[in-house]
């Protein structure tokens, strides 16, 4: 496989929206059908009020969760499309 390369990694999503508009790139940003009910929305409210706290937060989160390792014996579902 080829690795991937994730410039971006780092940029909150408002930064890399405002990248795209001024250099004037395709975007888009529709919501999935299914979101409404996904228990993300609760993880996401959870880092938005972190990050009110202490605007690193989420920055912090990123940078430890790479560190992490997922062992092979761990279960994983497979993601369909919306």
């Amino acid at each position: 496989p080829v690795p991937r390369w994730k410039p971006l990694r780092h940029a909150y999503e408002k930064e890399i929206v405002l990248y795209a508009h001024f250099k004037g790139l395709d975007y888009f940003s529709t919501e999935c059908s299914y979101s409404p009910q996904a228990y993300r929305g609760h993880a996401r409210n959870l880092l938005k009020d972190l990050e009110a706290t202490r605007s690193s937060t989420v920055a912090a989160l990123g940078h430890s969760a790479r560190r992490l390792a997922v062992g092979e014996e761990v279960a994983t579902k497979k993601l369909v499309g919306c």
